[in-house]
């Protein structure tokens, strides 16, 4: 692989005292503050500097290139022209229309492979795991703590074999106090960053990274109620694999009743973690990782530099370093419970970050194309192009390009060229939209039947409200983009009905 892929931080040098069975803690409670360790302000710029350094091509600190802000200009300029000029109006639309056409066609085929189901693989026997460092970010979370040491102290995994890591801020005092007022067992530490740039998720997991002693990596929301056996399951995946580096667990969302934006919330995630992904990964193609529950190989994590601290999204950009890397991500059939926001502010906000991150992906590993298909390869480095398409064009241009297809269907528009350039052109808008509506529909099937959604099928008479949030957080997480390119937009837990579980 290239060198920019391949470099790595050095590496710290590893407790002794660890081993693939060795004791990592004794399990006696300790006291508050006896586990809290306070980053330095040289590990937290170290933190912030893995794959900046280490891979600078593949970091969203420095923004753009040259190269990039003057096709951004050519098409912003083509697009102000366009409706003056018929031919570069066609030309934009056949652009765009072609892109959604493909991820149409690869979400349907992406829904066709998963009903071939993972077989369940062997347990490891309890001599035989591995050591498993489980990290948990923080920041503004003190409602959830109780919730979240509840959900780890239940996942069934031998108590000497854990290292658990609670991250936290500095500049978030009341979440660290929530923290020490409970009494943590001993393999549970506790690590503070100081404040400085950028305040981001990633930034405290690469700090972490530096401090774990387990062989395997997990990440963990801090609402987050994970399956009681999923390490457990992980592992036994890992020991079945040599050569697999990271398994990405199925999220759920679990307070889908509080409203129809927490019902699409359930919907959309039940499409992706239990259709799309294990579609994808059967066949082998790249996977934009969630933000949590998913479990990596240590080494191959460090492989990868560990995560972008620049980068709004980590989780999307690192499932492509992965690939670019070929190291293999399958999907674990183990859940992972979750809270959906139900407030329209907290959802906008979330979702701004999420397509704002997606556009500083696209934009690092497009900074050189030629160099991205050439360690993808074509097929791969085409499905990665038309999974950031999808998650970008559709939200901002979904809503105009459907109201004219529906304005030119209604209106008696189509099929009334009789060159074959325009039958040409009519047939396919008419494939776009069959295709769109089956890319929709045949998801959206199998993922009411595999997580049994049939009680929140109500929210789909909402879809139409959901696509006009998504265009304005598409619109926003531009402009913040521009305004504030790391700043990290948080969301509020805790606020559920009913707890989760």
């Amino acid at each position: 692989h290239d060198s920019m892929l391949t470099e790595t931080l050095p590496q710290k040098e590893q407790d002794p005292s660890v081993g693939t069975s060795g004791r990592l803690h004794d399990d006696a409670p300790l006291a508050s503050g006896e586990r809290v360790v306070w980053i330095s302000a040289d590990e937290a710029q170290a933190a912030s500097l893995p794959c900046a350094s280490g891979a600078p091509a593949l970091s969203a600190r420095d923004g753009m290139t040259t190269g990039q802000k003057l096709v951004v200009a050519v098409v912003v300029l083509a697009a102000c022209a366009a409706p003056c000029v018929p031919a570069l109006r066609l030309a934009l639309l056949l652009a765009v229309g072609c892109l959604i056409l493909g991820a149409s066609l690869l979400r349907i085929v992406a829904a066709l492979a998963s009903l071939d189901l993972q077989p369940a693989d062997a347990p490891v026997h309890d001599a035989m795991l591995p050591s498993y460092t489980v990290m948990v970010p923080l920041y503004r979370e003190a409602a959830v703590v109780p919730q979240l040491l509840a959900a780890l102290d239940a996942l069934d995994y031998p108590r000497a074999l854990l290292d658990v890591k609670l991250l936290l801020e500095a500049a978030d005092p009341v979440t660290l106090a929530a923290v020490l007022a409970e009494r943590l067992p001993s393999h549970v530490e506790v690590l503070v960053m100081p404040d400085g740039a950028p305040r981001t998720k990633p930034r405290a997991l690469n700090a972490a990274l530096a401090r774990a002693r387990g062989d395997l990596v997990t990440v963990f929301d801090a609402e987050d109620l994970p399956d009681r056996d999923q390490l457990r399951l992980a592992a036994a995946r890992f020991a079945a694999q040599p050569d697999l580096a990271c398994l990405q667990a199925r999220l759920a969302i679990d307070n889908g009743d509080d409203g129809w934006l927490c019902g699409l919330f359930a919907i959309e995630y039940a499409v992706l973690f239990d259709v799309l992904n294990p579609g994808l990964a059967k066949l082998r193609l790249p996977i934009l990782l969630g933000g949590t529950s998913n479990h990596f190989r240590r080494a191959a994590l460090e492989a990868t530099c560990g995560w972008d601290a620049w980068n709004v999204t980590e989780d999307a950009d690192l499932g492509l370093r992965l690939a670019r890397l070929h190291l293999r991500v399958e999907v674990l059939a183990s859940s992972t419970l979750e809270e959906a926001p139900a407030d329209p502010q907290a959802w906008l906000r979330q979702r701004r970050r999420w397509m704002k991150g997606w556009v500083q992906t696209a934009g690092v590993h497009f900074r050189l194309p030629q160099q991205l298909f050439r360690q993808l390869g074509p097929r791969d480095g085409m499905a990665a192009l038309l999974i950031l398409a999808n998650g970008l064009l559709m939200p901002l241009f979904g809503i105009p390009l459907t109201a004219l297809f529906a304005h030119d269907l209604v209106n008696g528009a189509l099929f009334r060229s009789v060159s074959p350039l325009g039958v040409a052109l009519d047939l396919f808008w008419c494939l776009n939209g069959v295709m769109g509506l089956a890319a929709l529909i045949l998801p959206l099937c199998l993922a009411f039947r595999r997580r049994r959604l049939a009680r929140w099928r109500g929210a789909l008479l909402f879809m139409p409200l959901r696509w006009g949030l998504m265009t304005l957080a598409g619109w926003a997480a531009l402009v913040d983009l521009w305004r504030r390119p790391f700043y990290w937009g948080t969301t509020s837990h805790g606020r559920a009905r009913r707890p989760l579980g």
